[in-house]
């Protein structure tokens, strides 16, 4: 939430104020009062204020609030700094706000309006004890919801935890703000050790008020915490199909795979047909290739993109269990010579790579292949094992063991330990 938050919600009353008087002004220049660049020769103060009322009228604040910030510094009047902050407010120039109060701090009045800035700068600054004499003289002027809430703010930063409570709760039982229950909520989680009475006021009143988004990412932010992922779930498919946007199922599809939960990821992409590409990566991560195969080939037929041409010669070799067939080994590097040098990726250099090198393709282009893998990440195990194994394809046995033995100590890798056995035997075979 943003810090500003309590400048914001003073400012709404006087938003409201000016747009419904708008259409009462009568455009400054119509009435050839003074030009707005004006000297010391005149009296000014009748003519600011002439100004900053036209601009306002046009919904021109940051002009106002340049006028009204003139007059205060020329007056001293508190009505012009709280007109030149209401405006401030509106245009989000939240450093002029803080020069305005800095100049009023010291000031002798009684404006509650004027007070609640105050009261929001004081906490801005920590300044919690000049914030209580503030916030008392205004409850007792009016204790709304607004007032309780910044009131219950002020002493969560005395430490006074339990009154601050208090606060909220009267706050939101008036207007069952949002706000006021996630402060009691955080207060009860963060500083009371009552997670679970926290969790369940935010479950309550997402269940009678609706799940914000507010709301929601502060349940999700206690589930996390109390490593609760059914809730995390629950709250990530509630926020999803109310908004429809695409971040939530993002991370729910991202919680899905984290978990290892593919079967939930897949229905939830079948569902909600959000992303084909997502879900071809859900099936190969469940090692459901069969349906992994068919949906790439409808992907690269509906879009011709080369990666799903190149995911569907990948996943046309693994599906099959004849991998030695000629027929099987012409259709998938046809593919691949389609698209390997387009797409540039090292998995599928070094993927493609090793096919033609294990299977004696063509073994000089695999080692090829294989080294521009290696030339985007030189320290990868399985690169640097294809390139061994196109080396021990040659005939370069001893090189090719110089190469896998070191990496061989720190894998446990069942294929990588084959290769080094199988080098060894080589290199005995020819002493």
């Amino acid at each position: 939430m943003s810090r500003y938050y309590y400048l914001i919600l003073l400012s709404v009353s006087f938003l409201i104020l000016g747009c419904s008087s708008k259409s009462e002004y009568v455009p400054v220049n119509s009435i050839k009062i003074l030009d707005s660049n004006l000297t010391s020769k005149f009296p000014q103060e009748d003519t600011l204020a002439l100004l900053a009322l036209d601009a306002s009228g046009r919904a021109d604040f940051k002009q106002s609030m340049n006028y009204y910030t003139k007059l205060y510094n020329q007056t001293h009047k508190v009505f012009y700094a709280k007109e030149a902050i209401k405006d401030a407010v509106i245009v989000k120039d939240y450093d002029s706000v803080k020069l305005l109060l800095e100049k009023i701090a010291s000031q002798k009045h009684d404006d509650p309006i004027l007070n609640g800035y105050l009261i929001a700068y004081y906490i801005d600054k920590q300044m919690f004890e000049k914030a209580k004499s503030l916030t008392d003289s205004l409850l007792k002027d009016k204790r709304d919801a607004k007032n309780l809430e910044l009131a219950g703010l002020v002493y969560q930063g005395l430490g006074e935890n339990k009154r601050a409570l208090a606060l909220y709760e009267e706050s939101y039982k008036l207007d069952s703000n949002e706000y006021a229950i996630i402060k009691m909520a955080t207060l009860l989680f963060t500083k009371m050790n009552q997670q679970t009475k926290a969790t369940r006021l935010l479950e309550t009143h997402s269940t009678l008020k609706g799940c914000s988004e507010n709301i929601c990412g502060t349940l999700i932010q206690f589930y996390y915490q109390t490593n609760d992922i059914k809730g995390i779930e629950g709250v990530l498919k509630k926020l999803y199909f109310k908004t429809k946007n695409p971040q939530f199922a993002g991370e729910l599809i991202q919680l899905y795979a984290k978990e290892k939960n593919y079967s939930e990821a897949i229905a939830f992409l079948q569902k909600t047909k959000l992303d084909d590409s997502i879900l071809l990566d859900i099936y190969t991560a469940k090692k459901d290739y069969k349906n992994a195969l068919k949906l790439s080939k409808k992907l690269y037929k509906e879009s011709e993109n080369p990666i799903y041409l190149a995911k569907w010669a990948v996943l046309e070799y693994e599906t099959n269990n004849k991998k030695d067939s000629k027929k099987l080994l012409k259709s998938v590097t046809e593919k691949f010579e389609q698209v390997i040098e387009i797409l540039k990726d090292p998995l599928y250099y070094n993927y493609y790579g090793y096919l033609l090198i294990d299977k004696n393709i063509d073994v000089d282009r695999g080692i090829e292949l294989v080294k521009k893998a290696l030339a985007v990440e030189p320290t990868s195990h399985y690169y640097i094992d294809s390139l061994a194994w196109g080396l021990y394809k040659k005939g370069e046995c001893k090189e090719a063991l110089k190469l896998l033995e070191p990496i061989s100590k720190e894998s446990d890798e069942e294929e990588i330990l084959q290769h080094v056995k199988d080098i060894k035997k080589c290199i005995e075979g020819k002493k």
